[in-house]
């Protein structure tokens, strides 16, 4: 498959990664992180909500479904944030590309 599952930090508040809006994690399309172009610290709690839409997308352009219509592409870490007593907070949109434009 020559696509690349796309998380892009849209909302950031306290991050203890220092994750910030426009930061991106790349994954091939069967759902391996692609460590070279993604940062250089990723948060396990963070990824932790995101596996099973990874695992969803790749699924999908093999039952001819284009990933990039999922409903449910936004996810967070399950961190409380800074106003819950927590540490931070990061949210998380999932999108599709080709892997020859990303």
């Amino acid at each position: 498959m020559n696509k690349v599952i796309v998380l892009e930090v849209v909302e950031s508040h306290g991050c203890n990664s220092r994750r910030r809006i426009g930061d991106k994690s790349y994954f091939d399309g069967a759902g391996n992180l692609l460590t070279e172009r993604s940062p250089k610290k990723i948060c396990v709690f963070a990824l932790s909500n995101a596996v099973m839409m990874i695992f969803t997308v790749s699924e999908m352009p093999y039952a001819g479904v284009d990933p990039n219509t999922m409903r449910f592409k936004w996810t967070h870490c399950f961190d409380a944030g800074l106003q819950c007593g927590g540490w931070g907070r990061i949210v998380l949109d999932l999108h599709v590309e080709d892997s020859r434009t990303a």
